[in-house]
C-alpha cells in the first residue's frame, strides 16, 4: 500500500499535475476522496503556493491531508483540532529534517526545479503514509 501511494505521487507529477496535486491524489483514495476532488481542492499550493515562493506543494499536502486523518469536523471536539496541529507539526518537522527545508525556493535553489521535486514528492509520501501507520 505504501509504495503504491508513493509510486502513484511520482506518476501523477510526472503527468504534469503540480507537487500538491500529485500527493494528494495519490493519498485520497485511503479516505474515500475521488481523485478529482483532491486535485482541484490542491491544485492552488502547487509551485511555492502558486509561484510565489512559498512551502513547497508537496509539504501543503501533508497538511491537507492531515485534516482528512486528524481534522476537526462540525461535530468534534477542540481536541481534535489540537491532534490535528500536532499532526502538521510532526509531518512538517520530518519534511524539513529530511529535506532541509521546506520552502520551494530553498529547495530548488531559486530555480524551477521540476526534477528536484520528484525527491521531494517522494519524500512527502512516504512521510504521510509511515506516520498513519500503511506498510
Amino acid at each position: 500500500m505504501k509504495q503504491s501511494i508513493v509510486d502513484k505521487a511520482v506518476e501523477l507529477y510526472e503527468l504534469g499535475y503540480s507537487s500538491s496535486q500529485s500527493v494528494c491524489a495519490a493519498l485520497a483514495g485511503h479516505y474515500g476522496l475521488d481523485q478529482e476532488t483532491a486535485m482541484k481542492m490542491s491544485a492552488s499550493f502547487g509551485d511555492g503556493t502558486s509561484h510565489l515562493n512559498g512551502t513547497c506543494g508537496a509539504v501543503d499536502a501533508l497538511v491537507v491531508m492531515a485534516g482528512f486523518e486528524k481534522g476537526q469536523g462540525l461535530l468534534d471536539t477542540e481536541d481534535i483540532r489540537e491532534e490535528n496541529y500536532k499532526m502538521v507539526r510532526d509531518l512538517v518537522g520530518q519534511f524539513k529534517k529530511r529535506n532541509g527545508s521546506v520552502y520551494c525556493y530553498q529547495l530548488c535553489e531559486g530555480i524551477k526545479c521540476r526534477e528536484k521535486c520528484v525527491k521531494y514528492i517522494q519524500s512527502a509520501a512516504e512521510i504521510y503514509t509511515d506516520y498513519i501507520g500503511l506498510k
